[in-house]
């Protein structure tokens, strides 16, 4: 079973406004379909028409919500998989889902830990059979533990009684059971970067002020040191690259220790013909973006 996720401020998007319930929820329903069949937000026109008619359809259309393929079109999505039309493809679908080749990795990465720990299982029974107890005394009482081999899938949405995104909430700093495999919490949930990810990271801005890939691995590494799980760790991914980027326009802000004014010939101005150097761009930008940072704060 997959998860398909919708942004939590779909309800009242412009776009959604305009289209009204009916129309939102074909979308919806779209998207739930793309998500079981794995087909990086392609709709067959088939099932386009047997969800929704013909206004809802346009209507979606019309809003760029979807984007219809004739019989002779195809599309290649993100993650490189092409579909033929006709059909519909979900506007910016992997920006919040996963894609197909993502999800099997994911399954495969599972499977193969779950066969792992099956086989460490069998191991050490067998090697309690070989090596019986000198205070045994060959019967069993017949209680058991009740334990099973295998491991609960769980939604995409994690359920709600896991630590808040923020850490705010009561417990959310509590260490999560410590599993036979060994494993952190945000390894057994398939945490990963995803396309869409990077994208919403450039497209903020916060890809210019800090190393996505770096902060990233700090990211793994902290919550596998503490061992702590997230409900959902996208969003708390990107809560750490936020925080990371106003350390980094805060850094960029401070003068550098020491610094003194010189006077310049012509009063100070550059000379006639002179390039703007890329660090003061840098500076600039970061300068702008920690002003954003203080704003958001200030009306939170």
């Amino acid at each position: 079973m997959t998860w398909a996720r919708i942004d939590d401020s779909l309800h009242s998007h412009p776009k959604i406004m305009q289209v009204g319930n009916a129309a939102t929820g074909l979308l919806v329903r779209l998207i739930s379909y793309a998500g079981q069949h794995l087909t990086d937000g392609f709709v067959p026109a088939a099932v386009v028409r047997a969800y929704g008619t013909p206004r809802l359809i346009n209507a979606l259309c019309d809003a760029r919500l979807l984007h219809k393929l004739d019989a002779k079109s195809s599309h290649t999505s993100d993650a490189g998989l092409t579909f033929q039309g006709p059909g519909y493809v979900i506007h910016d679908y992997l920006d919040y889902n996963f894609s197909r080749k993502q999800v099997e990795a994911d399954r495969a990465r599972n499977a193969a830990r779950q066969e792992s720990w099956r086989e460490r299982q069998k191991a050490k029974k067998a090697a309690a059979r070989q090596t019986p107890s000198p205070e045994s005394n060959g019967h069993s009482n017949g209680v058991t533990h009740g334990a099973t081999n295998e491991a609960p899938t769980h939604p995409y949405p994690y359920p709600t009684d896991r630590a808040d995104v923020g850490g705010d909430s009561a417990g959310s700093e509590a260490r999560a059971e410590q599993r036979p495999d060994g494993l952190a919490p945000i390894d057994v949930d398939g945490f990963q970067l995803t396309d869409g990810m990077r994208r919403w990271a450039h497209r903020d801005g916060f890809a210019a002020l800090v190393d996505i890939d770096h902060s990233t691995a700090q990211f793994v590494s902290h919550y596998r040191s503490t061992g702590t799980r997230r409900k959902s760790w996208p969003d708390a991914w990107q809560k750490w690259i936020r925080d990371d980027a106003k350390k980094a326009a805060a850094r960029a802000a401070r003068p550098t220790q020491g610094a003194f004014l010189v006077p310049l010939a012509g009063g100070g101005h550059a000379p006639a013909g002179g390039r703007r150097s890329t660090t003061d761009d840098r500076v600039a930008q970061a300068l702008a973006l920690a002003e954003e940072l203080r704003a958001e704060e200030g009306t939170a």
